[in-house]
């Protein structure tokens, strides 16, 4: 289907400086058409091993999740019935999603995940974020 958006995997390689101190990445820095937003949604998550986030769309506002420690499995319904997964770790892949995508992230374990997550766009009342179970 042309013009249909798709979930993104942007590979940081690059755009992450690393020393022997760790690394530093600027997540916002040119990402997110109403920086003003940020500070109401921007948030960091954990997920415990076994557990999922998410199971849910946004209508009206794209979000971006960077996974920055540990592993989870990303799952998302491009269209309804496409079900599709991957793996996603700390190796620097920021996700993109679009408006409208359902899509959860479950820490299969055996450690904690780590990510940061915030969204854009303005959502209209009451539609924020819309259950949408994936598992």
């Amino acid at each position: 289907m042309t013009g249909m958006k798709e979930v993104e995997f942007i590979n940081l390689e690059g755009v992450i400086w690393e020393d022997s101190r760790g690394f530093s990445f600027f997540p916002l820095k040119g990402r997110g058409a109403n920086p003003e937003q940020l500070t109401q949604n921007f948030h960091l998550v954990s997920l415990n091993p076994g557990t999922t986030r998410g199971n849910h769309l946004h209508p009206c506002q794209w979000e971006w999740l960077y996974p920055f420690h540990g592993t989870g499995l990303f799952r998302w319904e491009p269209r309804p019935g496409d079900l599709r997964e991957s793996l996603v770790t700390g190796d620097r892949v920021l996700i993109h999603i679009p408006p409208g995508i359902p899509h959860a992230l479950h820490n299969p374990g055996p450690k904690p995940l780590y990510l940061l997550a915030w969204r854009e766009g303005k959502a209209e009342e009451g539609e924020d974020t819309v259950p949408y179970p994936l598992d």
